[in-house]
């Protein structure tokens, strides 16, 4: 009987591809193919493939859990905890979009408990007037430390927000009150952290956007909440070490890669479904990370975001009986601190029984934590009997070195998937095209209102300037 499920060496996380490697691939109604092994030779291609551009430095997310210099782990927690010494920052405005912003949300989103800074984050990612406006009224410019970023530092809905911070917090705290995170030697944002002497992090060339999270993009955000960037990065490196080590046909991100494009064919929407509220937004990252990296060249695969057991009551019924052309991805969680046990129903006056109401007497004794874990096995199961596939990540508690092997699993996953489907995992020409339109747009219609406003003095720059000689 062939081994499906699996714990990645000292990671804290288990993969089980049961409900995934026994379900046929092909065209509904047929019998299609049921996983039967590994394609070793275009599997070792393609490793090798993805590992030069790994060791050649082109792609560094692989190597910064092992490597500072891409990581900047050390500069993160020290800035990080400068700034917290100095015990005037209540709040971060934290603005960044997409890759620069989806890491350390969903991160602080699923450890908001373990959090010990008391520093409360605040999340711009769209240049949506009425929430600025609505954020902003909470804050006190004095006591906010606004992090900006945007690798290309360029980002126009980024830099939007951070010309309207900089108004808001003044031009006297713009170098004491501002973090910028960005590329090392280019950019605008670049450019004007230098000129103000604004304290500066740095994303390596070679990290991407989306796997950002292992920069100073979601370590600098993690130090700054007070988590401990050193076990998140061990959890990353630990499953980097098994991948090192590992036999391709036994590690289970390569037998995923694999089973996932047998099922292309037919089934080519991926429904990210954690059995946990705390890592609700874990689907936000998955569904940028899954689609920007693997839409590309007519190939691709749509993702989804859902939570269990939420969403059982409203895309269950779909995903069994509905158009059988999805794959479900569920992620659960084996320990927490406390289970929080159902009591027996008694009333005020104490004469309350549940004799006569089952559903109270089934649940009595048992836990949320129990009940959770009972929903998902059932929804598994469900899918399984009704022939629709599904994978399970298993993970051992919510803690940083956890989620440190969670976020580098998935991403080796998304590397190797598009590497395998002689895909590039690593670019978004898509992405890039947009920004040209949206610059060639701004350039036009501004072109009027612009030269208006260098005639009167009137550009936020004037602003600042006349703000700073008053």
């Amino acid at each position: 009987m062939s081994v499906t499920a699996s714990r990645l060496g000292s990671a804290p996380i288990n993969f089980d591809w049961s409900n995934l490697i026994s379900m046929p691939a092909g065209s509904p109604g047929s019998a299609g193919t049921r996983g039967t092994g590994v394609d070793l030779q275009a599997l070792a291609e393609a490793w090798e493939k993805l590992r030069s551009r790994f060791h050649s430095g082109e792609v560094g997310f692989y190597d910064a859990p092992v490597n500072n210099e891409i990581s900047q782990a050390q500069e993160s927690i020290a800035l990080a905890q400068k700034l917290l010494a100095r015990n005037e920052f209540t709040d971060c405005l934290f603005l960044g979009i997409g890759g620069s912003a989806l890491g350390p949300i969903s991160l602080l989103s699923a450890l908001q408990e373990r959090c010990q800074s008391g520093l409360r984050f605040h999340f711009m990612e769209n240049p949506d007037p009425t929430e600025w406006k609505a954020t902003l009224s909470t804050l006190k410019p004095e006591s906010t430390l606004v992090c900006v970023v945007a690798k290309s530092g360029t980002t126009f809905e980024t830099l939007a927000q951070f010309l309207l911070a900089l108004e808001w917090i003044g031009s006297a705290r713009i170098s004491s009150h501002c973090v910028a995170i960005t590329d090392p030697a280019k950019g605008d944002l670049r450019a004007f952290a230098t000129e103000e002497r604004i304290p500066t992090l740095s994303i390596a060339p070679s990290i991407g956007g989306r796997f950002s999270i292992f920069s100073p993009v979601g370590l600098f955000a993690a130090a700054l909440a007070g988590l401990s960037v050193p076990d998140f990065l061990l959890g990353a490196k630990q499953v980097r070490d098994y991948c090192e080590k590992q036999p391709l046909d036994k590690n289970p991100i390569c037998i995923l890669s694999h089973e996932l494009l047998r099922h292309s064919s037919q089934r080519s929407i991926h429904v990210c479904m954690p059995y946990s509220t705390r890592l609700r937004l874990l689907g936000t990252w998955f569904v940028q990370l899954w689609g920007e990296s693997l839409g590309k060249d007519g190939k691709g695969f749509t993702p989804l975001a859902a939570v269990g057991a939420t969403d059982q009551h409203s895309i269950l019924q779909l995903l069994r009986d509905g158009p059988n052309d999805k794959v479900t991805l569920f992620v659960t969680l084996d320990h927490v601190a406390d289970e929080v046990r159902i009591p027996k129903l008694t009333t005020g006056s104490g004469r309350g029984s549940s004799q006569n109401l089952p559903a109270f007497r089934l649940l009595e004794g048992h836990t949320l934590q129990e009940l959770l874990r009972t929903e998902f096995q059932a929804t598994s199961l469900v899918l399984a009997r009704q022939g629709r596939p599904n994978m399970t990540i298993q993970l051992d508690r919510l803690d940083e070195r956890t989620l440190g092997a969670l976020y580098f699993g998935m991403s080796v996953l998304t590397a190797l998937t598009g590497t395998l489907w002689n895909v590039n995992p690593f670019d978004q020409p898509g992405v890039e095209e947009g920004k040209v339109y949206i610059r060639e747009s701004l350039s036009g219609q501004g072109a009027a209102r612009a030269h208006a406003s260098d005639l009167e003095g009137n550009t936020p720059v004037d602003r600042l300037r006349r703000n700073r000689q008053d």
